[in-house]
């Protein structure tokens, strides 16, 4: 009994190893099933269905099962279920690989389906684009042919051209070269002409050196004789300037009184600035300077440049119608000595508040009381045209008289040319007429000064002349310049 019952089991298990290897390898007829939702492979993807169909049949081996009609089926479902204590967990993990083989199949198989699809495509694009490509290379050929074509035409052109100007400048060169042939024979002739009228004039030359040679020392006798001619209208000059000087002196002295004259009485005296009957009191006047002629400040700032004039003096530099001293405050300022004259006691009270050296005196009496040759400059601001015109020569003889050789003399007056000027110079009713700046410069060389220099200084504000803008028109433009001309002149002289 025990016998048959070891034989029975023994075929089972040969009857369960050979459906187990039917499984696996299914034979060669065997139908393959196809994966649902998918067709035949395409072109170029690898075939898995021979993969698939064991992943498929070994699904159902996961976990054994009995046929319904299996021989010994009781035995079979109890060695089974005895199995299945001991194969439990290898049946899941059998289960587990089964599934996770079967969807890596799947992916990898869409994947290469894609990448199929994806080659396709991009071979059919790329059939696109090379019958493009031939499309466009054969119409390049086209315009090539086409441009080759007229180049040659062109080049053919240009071929017969070039050789029509060759052809045309071979004849000119060849006119030229005769032309240069026959230049060279007329040069040839004229060198050998101007080579005989070279001997010609180098003969003639040697009697022209001599007579040039001749001239020569008869020009530098008469430059040396020009030399000597300037020399003494030089001296003439300086002599003459001397005895301007001296005459100027003796007529000053004679003028004065002096013991030359012989007399005993006093000699009368010389004309005054301003009369004894003048209407204009003291008051009024430095009102009248105050309102027309500018505050202290400005015109010691006016005055400050001429102080350069009389640097270095040793000598008293005398200021004559000081007024209110700017002048004299300006030489202190730089070091020099100063003296002053007025004949308004306001002008002299508000000076010797400064602490100035100015006498209130007329200032032909004041000149007088000065020694010959005692001082190194005179200057007088704005005092000229307030003399009358027989005072003028008197008034530059006295002044000149009294500067030491190398003193500088300074007269400023209103400029008579400047229109503007004039405006303002009848203001001053102490002003008896303008004196121009030319009368002054003449006047001051005939007495004896040298050096004589004008110079003009106070120009008018530009808003009053219009901004300075030179006018277009000439006529307009000459016509400003005289309306518009600097207020104030200076005239300067050395002795």
């Amino acid at each position: 009994m025990t016998n048959d019952r070891r034989g029975d089991a023994a075929d089972l298990a040969r009857e369960l190893a050979a459906q187990l290897a039917a499984l696996a390898t299914p034979g060669p007829n065997a139908p393959l099933p196809a994966r649902p939702g998918h067709g035949p492979s395409p072109q170029g993807v690898p075939d898995l269905s021979g993969p698939r169909t064991i992943l498929e049949n070994a699904s159902r081996f996961s976990q054994p099962v009995l046929p319904a009609d299996a021989p010994f089926r009781s035995l079979k479902a109890l060695v089974l279920r005895a199995l299945r204590i001991v194969t439990r967990d290898q049946g899941v993990f059998n289960s587990a690989l089964h599934e996770a083989l079967r969807t890596a199949l799947l992916e990898i198989e869409g994947a290469l389906g894609a990448l199929a699809q994806s080659q396709q495509e991009t071979r059919s694009e790329l059939d696109a684009r090379s019958r493009a490509l031939s499309e466009r290379a054969d119409a390049q050929e086209g315009r090539l042919d086409a441009v080759r074509g007229g180049l040659l035409a062109s080049v053919g052109e240009k071929e017969s051209a070039l050789r029509e100007l060759v052809s045309r400048v071979a004849a000119e060169a060849a006119e030229s070269l005769g032309r240069e042939a026959g230049a060279r024979e007329a040069l040839g002739r004229e060198v050998t002409g101007s080579q005989a009228r070279l001997d010609i004039l180098e003969s003639r030359s040697d009697g022209v050196l001599g007579r040039l040679e001749v001239s020569t020392s008869r020009l530098d006798a008469a430059e040396a004789r020009l030399e000597r001619l300037q020399a003494d209208l030089s001296r003439a000059s300086e002599d003459l300037r001397a005895a301007r000087l001296e005459w100027t002196t003796l007529r000053t002295e004679l003028r004065s009184g002096t013991p030359l004259a012989n007399l005993d009485e006093e000699a009368a005296p010389g004309p005054e600035t301003r009369s004894a009957s003048d209407p204009i009191s003291a008051g009024l006047y430095a009102d009248f300077e105050r309102a027309f002629r500018g505050a202290e400040s400005e015109i010691r700032r006016r005055q400050d440049g001429d102080v350069a004039l009389f640097a270095g003096s040793r000598l008293p530099i005398a200021d004559l119608g000081c007024g209110r001293g700017e002048f004299l405050e300006a030489l202190r300022a730089r070091g020099l000595q100063g003296l002053g004259c007025d004949t308004n006691p306001v002008m002299v009270a508000r000076c010797r508040e400064k602490g100035l050296a100015v006498d209130e005196a007329d200032l032909f009496a004041w000149l007088r009381a000065r020694a010959v040759d005692s001082l190194g400059g005179v200057t007088a601001y704005q005092v000229v045209e307030h003399l009358p015109a027989d005072a003028l020569l008197p008034f530059v003889e006295l002044a000149v008289s009294r500067l030491a050789p190398g003193g500088r003399l300074l007269l400023e007056t209103v400029n008579a040319e400047s229109v503007y000027a004039m405006k303002w110079f009848w203001m001053d009713l102490t002003h008896v007429r303008p004196v121009p700046a030319p009368s002054l410069g003449r006047l001051m060389e005939a007495c004896g000064l040298r050096n004589v220099t004008i110079a003009h200084r106070s120009p008018v504000p530009r808003e009053e002349s219009g901004g300075g803008v030179e006018p277009a028109d000439p006529l307009v433009a000459a016509l400003a310049r005289l309306v518009f001309a600097p207020q104030d002149v200076a005239v300067t002289g050395v002795k």
